[in-house]
């Protein structure tokens, strides 16, 4: 069999610019002063063990080369939010960026929409597998609900390592202001990511970008003292007026308006002799794909199964990304050949891409 892959993209991809520099450079004792009391603040407000600890033994060290690559240059953010290495400082994904990036989010939403409308409508909220030793995708979601929670917003929570689309179902069927995805989509596994949906359920455009940048800078010191809650039983118990668990309802309608909008033939699709094989490149999206096909009445797709578990280490791939063709697809093709398949499919590793071979 001659395989060959032809590539759908259906979100847009981050760039992420270098954005200036956060300390004035004077004098090198100057941008030494400057540059302690950065990262001073930035062990002040970070309240993960390890992220923190990590800026206070180069500040006990005197290694200002490295503060200053950590703490001299932020993350900017764009249309496709954040992307970056979980790492500590703020030209890196950890909590303290999360918390600071909803907090001018939340603001943002409050300026444009009324801080009534926007607390009313909330925030729709996933997010993936990622992971490191010491962050993790879930505890990025968990402390930006909490963020918003306390601030007075409603919180559409959706556990369950959801596909990114789901978000942006939620947001259009709920009626909320905004949503947001922490996901590194397709990036290698060190990345992390803060993708934003906008009340329409798309990806925000420009000029939302720039007044969301504008309104993180102005919006940096924490708020509140907030609880970093390890769990989505924690945070319910908290906050159980303002969060709740929507994922179970949202997927029922997902898959029931799927069949109703692009099912027109589910006989034809049950009897259909195409082989399928699939792969969740060991992101999110197996469940779903497999929901969607039992949704339309087709066949269960044959899957690639090293790949089908959501895994961070992602074993087999260097770079998840089916958009690299023959080399992320290689156990694909081999799959299909074991079982005499003609169609692959495959998701990136938060199910919002689509490869077809």
């Amino acid at each position: 069999m001659q395989a060959a892959c032809i590539v759908v993209l259906v979100v847009a991809v981050s760039a992420t610019r270098v954005p200036p520099q956060l300390f004035h450079r004077g004098g090198a004792e100057e941008s030494q002063e400057t540059l302690a009391a950065l990262a001073a603040e930035y062990v002040k407000w970070d309240t993960n063990v390890a992220t923190r600890g990590h800026i206070q033994e180069l500040i006990n060290a005197g290694d200002f080369v490295t503060l200053e690559r950590a703490l001299g240059r932020r993350l900017e953010f764009g249309t496709a939010g954040l992307r970056g290495p979980m790492a500590a400082g703020y030209l890196a994904m950890n909590e303290l960026t999360v918390l600071q990036t909803t907090q001018g989010l939340a603001a943002y939403l409050e300026q444009t929409f009324g801080a009534d409308a926007a607390h009313a409508a909330g925030v729709a909220l996933g997010w993936d597998h990622r992971a490191t030793a010491h962050l993790r995708s879930e505890k990025f979601a968990l402390l930006a609900a909490e963020v918003l929670a306390v601030r007075g917003f409603r919180v559409v929570l959706l556990p369950g390592l959801v596909h990114t689309p789901l978000v942006s179902y939620a947001v259009s069927q709920l009626g909320c202001k905004a949503g947001v995805m922490v996901t590194a989509s397709h990036n290698p596994k060190e990345d992390n990511g803060y993708k934003v949906f906008w009340a329409n359920g798309a990806q925000i455009v420009p000029p939302h970008d720039a007044g969301i940048a504008a309104s993180i800078d102005a919006n940096l010191a924490p708020w509140a003292a907030y609880d970093c809650f390890e769990s989505v039983d924690g945070l319910l118990a908290a906050h159980p007026s303002r969060v709740a668990d929507h994922t179970d309802a949202l997927a029922a309608g997902y898959f029931a308006d799927m069949a109703r909008l692009l099912c027109r033939c589910p006989e034809a699709n049950a009897q259909s002799p195409l082989k399928i094989v699939y792969t969740a490149m060991h992101g999110v999206g197996a469940p779903w794909l497999k929901r969607a096909f039992a949704a339309i009445a087709l066949p269960p797709p044959i899957c690639v199964g090293a790949q089908q578990t959501p895994d961070p280490t992602f074993p087999t791939v260097s770079f998840p990304n089916p958009e690299e063709g023959a080399g992320a697809l290689r156990l694909a093709f081999e799959t299909a050949e074991a079982h005499d398949a003609t169609l692959v499919l495959a998701n990136d590793p938060d199910a919002d891409r689509l490869a077809v071979a």
